[in-house]
């Protein structure tokens, strides 16, 4: 039976009138106060001239105006209109006339104030001023908020669609719209149920967005976690919600309604005076009577509550059943909904029996809403995703983007293959994934040039994951395989059957894992799920990368530990403001050249200072107009023969600076047009290849020619092959537009999606014959000698023009000795050396490392090792060939020595570095270089009494102590290749 209106009157709320009568009684007497103080000072406000009475007055007005709009008193206004609180005015009017009748009894009071000193007046009213206008000049003289310096990624929820990475912002809406719908049915109360790190909170807070567009939708987001403490959580949570509902409207009788029922709940309060215990019980009232009364306040004030009780999950058995007990005791509020965000399998967990736990969560929530994890969107989020303006870091350099590029290309690969749903517990949502962003960040991998190690990047991340989570069965490995052990963890090899096989206690160590540390563990260390079993079938290769061998020779394990576990520190970037400025300045049209004309930007002693002004430009360089980003890579091309390269890691600021020019091309260099830029297809992006290759409106100007422009001289060619190199698609560099272009200007109908072998093999054709060409025009049909070259570049061309005190001082502690500054140099010319005639000589297919320009043919599509073979003969008939100088015999022999082996490596039992077969051929022809050293091996007889060194970045070998061993090498591959000894001297050879 339906109940009668009578049944729902309340009782009138005697505070709240008595408050709203006693403020009027109190401020008619205060205006009548300032008043008669005001009468003495107003006749001397009348003596003053004009135009400084109205300046004071005009002051204390502009005061005032200005606290009340900063103290938000419009709102508060609007919301006291909207309240229609007729009554409260009426009482506010009487107390105003009681004052009125209470003044005959005050009288001698008000005398009191008639007859005071006309100072009071303006000592009072300054006073007023004063307490005004201090928190106004506080918040004035607040210093401005600095952008913070990024280094990680946050672990911030979301707050709007654009940072939707997930794509659950319409999943969000429709249960945005059921929440509201539901409006009718008291009591109801939402699970959003999840793991952690699914986005439980973003999901409500976009939930939330749509719930404020609602007038009369009050949002109350509580946090039992906050107050895991508090002895009585359903006090904490009315409190909240009175507090809330007070900042959104105007409800005086609430908060009164609210305490009494937080009293209810208390019950009986035991109050000790003068030595007497006093028992105050609580009213007659019942539970229900003020439940009915804070719904009829909330009905009166025409609001609809949704509380949002988050992270219940992370309590104390004891405090989440509090909460649901309190969500229980006022689910009979019709104009309250509830929502609680936890995560059933750990509420389950914290309770003695799994099974009843659950059926007690079953009794509270009355409509449960599970939230999964896409796969999808996570890979989409490592590939692409995470260098978004929302997502991206600024301050993070464009060279560590591009080694964080290739590992999470990597993890993405991962979470997509069959094993993923067992990756999905360790990195199966975005806290997981952004925890490990953050662990690579932390190692700092640019100082690791993937590329040139022999590092697995697939057990680099299970290691790395097994790292982050769990560290125990980690520092196990670490105590066990480092410091020249070989522990449990890494292969073992049989004796009489040379066969790779797990240490017998390793069985043991997998039982007592967990099943997260237990999948990791095999997938690095079982000898039968990696196959590598049968060691007379592994290739070098495997045997030099893998993370499962540590035995004497190959200590691989121990070089991942070492790469995670001593990590260099972050690099400071104490003045990253200077450089946003800069770069915002340059995006509002100032040149770049304008710029580096300041005294901040003077190259002189000041690289770092480009060097942070080039990363931060090229990590905001996406929306670029075409004059900026034709303005940052003219510039940045134009100053790449001033900075130096004394750094023999490509760590210093040219070789940097070619990493910041490739991603400038990928993201700027095509398809803006004055207004916006051109979806990123074939047909737009080619424009990148024509900007390489010189055709069309960069006819004259392309960027082969003038990387390595005569003027330029050999560290130009160094930079255009490190260019080059930084093209190919198979290296995952992540430059998917580069890639596309090259791709498209060779074949428009080629494929642009696919394995990175088959697109680094299609894209890399027309730029390797273009740099082959240009490198053929130059030296071979001149019959130049490039080695020479090289050794003749004054080592004022390796400083350039900034001071050399930064470049290389991090690199030459990690020689085996400490190297001078000449040997700096000396390290460099024999890397530029190694690497221009390794990167055109090479044959080698797309294998993770680049292409080499001598796989493909001058011209054509066969692919047959033209270009190698014209380099093969220009090496050995032009650099090497002591007929045509006396001097290449020096050139052949340092060669030879800064292609020395690691004796690690190499599986020898010797220390350092060591000549090998592999190494001294690799790159070069096996048959021509034999063929080389049967004719002119007389010729390098007398060279082991010369006192010369050759210094590289990784030792220093001497011809007296190293090139004798050099020798009995070639000799070998001379004797293995069944070649007969000839005895010959350069004059017979001359015939």
């Amino acid at each position: 039976m339906k109940e009668s209106p009578q049944a729902h009157l309340q009782m009138p709320e005697l505070l709240v009138f008595v408050k709203a009568f006693l403020f009027g009684l109190v401020a008619v007497e205060v205006f009548r106060l300032a008043f008669y103080l005001g009468n003495h000072f107003a006749l001397w406000i009348s003596r003053l001239h004009h135009a400084v009475a109205v300046a004071l007055i005009a002051v204390g007005l502009s005061l005032c105006i200005a606290y009340f709009a900063r103290r938000d008193g419009l709102a508060a206004s609007q919301r006291l209109l909207r309240s229609q609180r007729i009554d409260l005015l009426f009482a506010l009017t009487l107390g105003s006339c009681a004052n009125f009748a209470l003044a005959p009894h005050v009288a001698p009071w008000h005398e009191q104030f008639r007859g005071a000193s006309p100072l009071w007046a303006p000592i009072i009213l300054g006073l007023l001023l004063v307490m005004l206008a201090s928190p106004l000049v506080r918040a004035m003289l607040r210093p401005r908020k600095v952008d913070p310096q990024l280094h990680f990624l946050p672990d911030d929820e979301i707050k709007d669609e654009a940072e939707d990475v997930l794509a659950v912002e319409k999943h969000a809406k429709s249960f945005a719209e059921t929440v509201l719908a539901s409006g009718a049915q008291p009591g109801l109360i939402f699970g959003v149920d999840g793991p952690w790190g699914t986005g439980k909170t973003s999901f409500i807070n976009l939930a939330q967005r749509y719930w404020k567009q609602e007038p009369d939708i009050i949002v109350f987001r509580f946090e039992p976690l906050r107050y895991a403490a508090d002895p009585d959580l359903a006090d904490r949570l009315i409190r909240d919600l009175s507090k809330v509902i007070q900042k959104e409207v105007f409800a005086p009788e609430f908060t009164p309604v609210a305490s009494r029922y937080s009293r209810m709940l208390k019950g009986k309060a035991d109050i000790s005076f003068l030595g007497i215990k006093l028992s105050l019980e609580p009213s007659s009232e019942t539970v229900d009577d003020l439940l009915q009364e804070i719904d009829d306040a909330l009905e009166r004030i025409n609001r609809r509550v949704i509380v949002v009780v988050d992270d219940l999950d992370r309590l104390e058995p004891k405090s989440i059943d509090n909460v649901l007990f309190t969500a229980r005791r006022t689910f009979r509020l019709s104009r309250a909904s509830y929502i609680l965000c936890y995560d059933t399998e750990v509420l389950a967990r914290s309770k003695d029996e799994g099974g009843k736990a659950r059926e007690f969560l079953e009794k509270f929530v009355t409509v449960k809403l599970s939230l999964f994890v896409d796969s999808t969107s996570l890979t989409n989020f490592l590939r692409r995703d995470w260098q978004r303006e929302e997502n991206k870091l600024v301050s993070i350099p464009s060279d560590t983007m591009a080694a964080l590029a290739s590992i999470l290309e990597t993890l993405a690969e991962i979470l997509e293959s069959p094993a993923a749903a067992q990756y999905l517990p360790l990195v199966g949502d975005m806290r997981k994934i952004k925890r490990f962003v953050n662990a690579l960040l932390l190692v700092q991998l640019e100082k690791t040039n993937l590329g040139r190690t022999d590092f697995n990047r697939r057990d680099l991340v299970n290691l790395m994951l097994l790292h982050l989570g769990y560290p125990g069965v980690f520092r196990q490995i670490y105590a066990e395989e480092t410091a020249g052990r070989s522990g449990t963890f890494s292969l073992k090899r049989e004796a009489e059957r040379e066969n790779f096989t797990n240490a017998p206690e390793f069985a043991a160590i997998i039982e007592s894992c967990g099943p997260g540390a237990r999948f990791l563990v095999q997938e690095l260390f079982d000898v039968n799920r990696l196959g590598l079993g049968e060691r007379s079938g592994l290739e070098e290769g495997v045997l030099r990368s893998r993370a499962c061998f540590n035995h004497s020779g190959l200590r691989n394990l121990e070089k991942y530990l070492k790469l995670i576990v001593r990590f260099s520190a972050p690099e400071p970037r104490e003045t990253f403001v200077l450089y946003q400025e800069a770069v915002e300045e340059v995006r509002n049209g100032t040149p770049i050249e304008e710029l580096f004309r300041r005294p901040d930007f003077v190259l002189k002693g000041n690289a770092d200072a480009h060097d942070q002004f080039w990363r931060v430009l090229v990590s905001q360089s996406h929306d670029f107009t075409r004059e900026v980003a034709e303005d940052a890579i003219e510039t940045l091309v134009a100053w790449l023969p001033r900075y130096p390269s004394l750094d023999p890691y490509d760590r210093g600021l040219r070789q940097r600076s070619i990493y910041s020019l490739v991603q400038l091309l990928d993201r700027a260099g095509w398809g803006r047009t004055s207004a916006k830029r051109l979806p990123n297809i074939g047909a737009n992006v080619v424009e990148v290849a024509r900007r390489i290759l010189g055709e069309g409106e960069y006819e004259g100007r392309g960027l082969i020619a003038r990387l390595a422009a005569d003027d330029r001289g050999v560290l130009g060619w160094n930079d255009l092959m490190l260019f080059r190199l930084q093209c190919s698609a198979d290296r995952r560099g992540q430059l998917h537009n580069l890639h596309t272009a090259l791709i498209v200007h060779d074949d428009p109908n080629g494929a642009t999606a696919g394995l990175l072998t088959g697109l680094a093999l299609q894209g890399m054709r027309e730029i390797s014959q273009a740099v082959f060409a240009h490198f053929r025009r130059v030296y071979v049909e001149t019959g130049r000698n490039f080695l020479s070259e090289v050794g003749a570049t004054p080592a004022s061309a390796f400083i350039g023009e900034a001071s050399t005190a930064g470049e290389g001082k991090d690199a030459a502690v990690t020689f085996e000795q400490t190297l001078s500054a000449s040997d700096q140099v000396e390290a460099v010319r024999s890397t530029i050396k190694n690497f221009v005639t390794y990167q055109l000589c090479n044959s080698k297919p797309p294998n993770g490392s680049g292409v080499g320009c001598g796989f493909y043919d001058e011209t054509g599509s066969d692919n047959k090792g033209g270009i190698s073979r014209v380099m093969n003969e220009y090496m050995f008939k032009v650099c090497f060939n002591p007929l045509l100088d006396d001097n290449n015999r020096l050139l052949f022999a340092d060669y030879c020595l800064s292609n020395l082996s690691n004796a690690v490596f190499a599986g020898s039992e010797a220390d350092g570095f060591i000549p090998t077969k592999v190494g001294l051929a690799d790159g070069l022809d096996e048959a021509a270089l034999c063929e080389y050293w049967q004719q002119y091996r007389g010729a390098f007889e007398g060279l082991l009494d010369l006192d010369r060194r050759v210094v590289t970045t990784n030792y220093v070998a001497t011809y007296g102590k190293n090139l004798s061993a050099v020798f009995e090498v070639l000799d070998e591959m001379l004797q293995a290749r069944s070649v007969p000894p000839e005895d010959s001297n350069p004059s017979q050879l001359a015939e």
